[in-house]
């Protein structure tokens, strides 16, 4: 920090107005870096960004789209045929989970 000689009121008024308006620029500053810090903390952009890089991998979209297809298939599957009401049930939705994960990863196989 520069120290300047004051000798007179006039030179004091003049050096508190300068002192004041750098006060006012590095606040500015302050509060400019302190939103940018706080926007690049945010959640939301957090898993935004995240979630960006990982779809930008082609094998992880296959591998994303094979699971939430997957698991989509196995609730309709349980839904539908109850697989917790018998044993008949059970081993239906074994046999129709097992026919439609080969069914749809051949599927994403060719996407």
């Amino acid at each position: 920090m520069q120290t300047t000689s004051v000798s007179c009121d006039q030179d004091l008024m003049e050096r508190i107005a300068e002192l004041k308006l750098l006060k006012g620029e590095q606040e500015a500053k302050i509060k400019d870096q302190f939103n940018d810090l706080k926007s690049s903390l945010n959640i939301g952009s957090i898993i935004k960004e995240s979630v960006a890089h990982i779809a930008s991998d082609k094998d992880t979209k296959k591998d994303l789209l094979k699971i939430g297809t997957t698991m989509g298939t196995n609730f309709l599957i349980e839904k539908i045929l109850g697989s917790n009401s018998s044993i008949k049930g059970f081993l239906g939705s074994i046999l129709a989970e097992k026919v439609s994960n080969t069914f749809i990863g051949k599927l994403i196989s060719k996407i």
